[in-house]
């Protein structure tokens, strides 16, 4: 004996080979159109979800346009009146009335006001546009609801507030403001700058000290000067939530200094800069890091609409759109919501599909099962018959039927192999007693 080591070598049964190949061939293809539908579906609800917001973006900056819009024709129509143009601002009811309506018909409106080249000056406010502590500031009785100021230059007297009813009837009156120079103002240095802006801010409104647009334009006839508008952006809150999308979804205006200047929770933002409340509030403060890099890759000429993930791994989808009526404001509207929440039936669904494929392969295992031991029954008594003829064990035996036909071949093949040894045996034998 030389010691020779034999290695045991691998060996799997043909029970076993068939199941797993064929278990591996399902899993393959069943996953395999799982995946590519699963790919499929995500990229038809990208795609949709894409056009969809863009349309919705594309509504929302135009209904801000609108808003802003209304309140240009607004000025444009107290521009071209009279008294304006003359300057007749004192005791002029007719004025006032025009003024109130306008208000009235323009909810988004905090005031209006005109402001000339002499330092003569007319504003009215609704008072309960602003904040109550606007009111409370006031001192002033219910019934107000209207604050009209009028210095008049030109009629050499002196400025004075008075508070209205609804009807317009004087509830109170007081003397000022002193010392207030509309000539000062950034919506009137501005409007002289570039006429064809439209809007100014936003910045903090002197008599309510809440941040704010202003929206003016150039006196073109008469005295010179300019008739302007104040939104607050509170009054933003109510035109942006009107633009919400889905649950979560959210609408926002923001300007080139990454600071929202419009949101439908400004208040709430507002409240959370304690150490500078007349500055405005940055993107970040929305609590989604990768809703900046979006921006500033659209603001790079990079697409209108991307994705993005929240750090819950929440898909989200937002677009950015251009407001044509701010000017050099440069005040853009973005858009975002969930994905999940206005293509849900369609995510549901395809979850649904990847459940029934892993279902269709769980339910072709027994079948698998089933076949590989059809399959090895007679290969494994093909394999005994041949290790019986290889002992000489010519025993007769059951004919082999199978319907794999190598299977039969190889039977048929073993029975005449079979006979013919157990002829030369018996011949041996027989020889070997005659001698």
């Amino acid at each position: 004996m030389t010691g020779e080591k034999t290695k045991r070598q691998f060996r799997i049964g043909f029970q076993t080979s068939i199941i797993t190949v064929f278990v591996g061939v399902v899993l393959l293809v069943g996953l395999t159109l799982v995946y590519l539908s699963f790919e499929r579906v995500t990229s038809i609800t990208r795609t949709a979800a894409s056009g969809f917001i863009e349309k919705v973006a594309q509504l929302g900056a135009d209904h801000v346009d609108e808003q802003f819009k209304n309140v240009r024709d607004n000025l444009d129509v107290l521009s071209g009146m009279p008294p304006i143009q003359e300057a007749d601002i004192a005791d002029n009811s007719r004025l006032y009335s025009l003024m109130a309506a306008m208000l009235r018909n323009n909810p988004q409106l905090f005031n209006l006001y005109v402001g000339y080249e002499d330092g003569s000056f007319i504003e009215m406010d609704v008072i309960d546009r602003a904040k109550p502590a606007f009111r409370a500031g006031l001192k002033v009785d219910e019934d107000a609801k209207f604050r009209l100021v009028v210095i008049s230059r030109t009629a050499g007297s002196a400025p004075v507030t008075q508070y209205l009813s609804e009807n317009l009837i004087e509830v109170a009156e007081v003397p000022g403001p002193a010392g207030y120079d509309p000539r000062q103002r950034p919506w009137y240095v501005e409007a002289f700058r570039n006429d064809k802006t439209l809007l100014t801010g936003p910045y903090v409104f002197y008599a309510t000290g809440e941040p704010g647009y202003t929206l003016r334009t150039p006196l073109k006839e008469g005295r010179r000067g300019v008739v302007a508008g104040d939104v607050l952006l509170n009054r933003f809150e109510d035109m942006l939530a009107e633009q919400k999308l889905g649950q979560s979804g959210l609408a926002f205006l923001f300007n080139d200094a990454d600071r929202i200047v419009g949101h439908p929770e400004m208040n709430r933002l507002m409240a959370e800069i304690p150490e500078r409340q007349d500055d405005l509030p940055q993107i970040g403060a929305l609590r989604l890091p990768a809703l900046v890099p979006i921006i500033r890759s659209w603001r790079g000429g990079g697409p209108a609409q991307q994705f993005f993930t929240d750090a819950a791994g929440r898909t989200y989808i937002a677009a950015v759109h251009r407001l044509d009526t701010t000017g050099s404001a440069n005040v853009r509207l973005a858009m975002f919501a969930p994905l999940d929440e206005f293509y849900a039936r369609i995510i549901n669904e395809r979850r649904t599909l990847f459940a029934l494929a892993l279902a269709f392969v769980g339910a072709t295992l027994p079948f698998a099962f089933w076949l590989g031991s059809r399959m090895a029954q007679p290969l494994r008594k093909l394999v005994e018959e041949t290790d019986a003829i290889q002992r000489f064990d010519i025993a007769e035996r059951p004919r082999i039927h199978s319907a794999i036909a190598e299977s039969r071949s190889s039977a048929a093949r073993s029975s005449p192999c079979a006979a013919w040894s157990a002829a030369l045996r018996a011949s041996f034998r027989g020889r070997s007693c005659g001698s």
